[in-house]
C-alpha cells in the first residue's frame, strides 16, 4: 500500500495497466523461487477437523464478527477500488499528484495501524473497532458532500484510510481473545471474509458506477455498507458480554 499503489500508477502512466500484471508475475516468480530456495521448513498446525470447524461457526459471537469483516471490507472496497478514478474525475488531480497522494495515504496507514494495535493493548479492541468505524463512515457520507473542495476530500480520504487501518489489528485482536484456542481457525476464516467483502464492494461499485455514470456516491454506498457493519459491532459485543471467551 504505501509503495506498490503509487509506483503502480506510476508504471500505469508510463507503460500502460498491462504492464502492471507482467510485472507483477514476473515478481512472483522470483519470490516464489526465494521462498522455495531458502525459506526454512516448518511444522504446522494440526489440520482442523469439520467438527471442530462447525464449533466455531456455531457460535454467534464469531458469525457476528465474520460478518462485520465482510461488511466493512467491503465498505472499504466499494471506494477503493475505484479511489484513483474518483480523485481523477472528482478532484482532477493528475497522475503523478494521484502517486504522491497514495503516498501518503499509505505512510498514515501503517501509523494508523501501529497506533490502533497499542491502542486496542491500553483501552480494549472493542472501543477501537467501534471508533473507527464511526469515524470511517461519517467520512464516507461526508465526501460527495465536499467534491468542490480539494483541500477537504483529501482530508476526508485521509480520515477514511486512518480509520480503517486503525481497526485491522484490533479487529483481528478480537477474534483471538473471543476463540483462543482455535486463533489459526478463526483467523483463516476472517482472511476469507476479507476477499469475499472486497469482492463483493467491488462488484457493487461497479455496479453503481455504471447506473450514475460517476462515481461521486461511490462513498455514500461504502458509508451504508459501514454503518451496517457498525450495527453488527454492537450486536456481536452485546453477544459476547453475555458468556465467556470461547477455548475451542
Amino acid at each position: 500500500m504505501i509503495l506498490g499503489v503509487p509506483i503502480g500508477i506510476a508504471i500505469t502512466g508510463w507503460l500502460g495497466w498491462q504492464a502492471i500484471f507482467i510485472i507483477l508475475g514476473l515478481l512472483s516468480l522470483g519470490m516464489a523461487f526465494i521462498i522455495h530456495r531458502f525459506l526454512p521448513r516448518m511444522s504446522g498446525d494440526m489440520p482442523a477437523s469439520f467438527r471442530q470447524q462447525f464449533k466455531v461457526l456455531g457460535s454467534t459471537v464469531i458469525v457476528s464478527l465474520l460478518v462485520l469483516t465482510f461488511f466493512r471490507e467491503s465498505g472499504n472496497s466499494v471506494l477503493l477500488t475505484y479511489l484513483t478514478t474518483f480523485i481523477n474525475d472528482i478532484l482532477h488531480l493528475n497522475a503523478a499528484a494521484i502517486s504522491l497522494l497514495m503516498l501518503g495515504y499509505g505512510i498514515l496507514g501503517a501509523l494508523a495501524a501501529k497506533l490502533g494495535g497499542s491502542g486496542a493493548d491500553r483501552w480494549g479492541t472493542k472501543r477501537i473497532i467501534v471508533l473507527s468505524l464511526i469515524l470511517h463512515a461519517a467520512a464516507l457520507i461526508l465526501l460527495p458532500l465536499f467534491s468542490g473542495s480539494i483541500i477537504t476530500e483529501c482530508l476526508l480520504i485521509a480520515i477514511v484510510m486512518f480509520s480503517m487501518f486503525m481497526g485491522g489489528p484490533a479487529l483481528q485482536t478480537h477474534f483471538i481473545q473471543q476463540a483462543p484456542g482455535s486463533s489459526s481457525l478463526v483467523l483463516s476464516l476472517n482472511t476469507s471474509m476479507i476477499h469475499l467483502g472486497l469482492a463483493a464492494g467491488a462488484g457493487s461499485g461497479g455496479m453503481l458506477i455504471s447506473q450514475t455514470s460517476t462515481v461521486l456516491y461511490n462513498p455514500w454506498l461504502a458509508g451504508i455498507v459501514v454503518v451496517l457493519g457498525l450495527g453488527t459491532a454492537v450486536l456481536s459485543f452485546s453477544l459476547g458480554n453475555r458468556r465467556a471467551p470461547q477455548t475451542l
